[in-house]
């Protein structure tokens, strides 16, 4: 029972807040400088690229705003699924850690898991590939994707790997010696 729900508690809690998460970027987006200075570039588009003037959109201050909240939707979902992606790799670990089978099947299970700890960099990969359609648009925007989505991606995969898989496999790896020395 306890399973089941954690199962289903878990995807709901990490959609609310992904979708917090993007709600609270969209809303600073509104309502702070800074955060519209970070994506779109400019300190006040209306100052340089003349007035924001919401009947009229295609001036180039309307199109800078639109690409810069377009930018700050992108990095707000490619950190989004960053998480999702960590949150995965932890439940699979914590499955195969407070699964009762024996330590070979066990180091087994954590061998064929082992595309879930490269999740968060093929995500950050893809933040790369996305700043790179978008540098088109939005040069400044898109460095601050690619690299904050490569550096999120390697700091996730790298604690996955170092502070979760390896003392497992270790512990793991030393209840496979105890038993074999037992059976001697």
């Amino acid at each position: 029972m306890k399973s089941t729900t954690m199962r289903i508690l878990v995807p709901v809690l990490l959609i609310v807040i992904g979708a917090g998460f993007i709600y609270a970027m969209n809303y600073s987006f509104d309502h702070s400088d800074l955060v519209r200075d970070i994506f779109c570039g400019t300190p006040n588009p209306g100052d340089v690229l003349g007035r924001l003037d919401p009947g009229a959109p295609n001036t180039i201050a309307a199109q800078n705003e639109l690409t810069g909240r377009i930018s700050m939707l992108i990095f707000a979902a490619i950190t989004v699924l960053q998480f999702v992606a960590f949150g995965v790799a932890y439940l699979v670990l914590q499955t195969i850690r407070r699964s009762g089978e024996s330590f070979k099947l066990r180091l087994k299970k954590l061998e064929n898991a082992d595309i879930f700890f490269d999740v968060p960099l093929y995500v950050g990969l893809f933040g790369t590939v996305s700043a790179f359609l978008v540098m088109t648009f939005s040069p400044q925007s898109s460095r601050l994707i690619a690299y904050s989505s490569t550096l999120i991606g390697i700091l996730f995969s790298l604690f996955l790997r170092v502070a979760m898989l390896y003392p497992l496999r270790q512990k793991l790896l030393s209840g496979t010696e105890s038993n074999e020395e037992k059976n001697k």
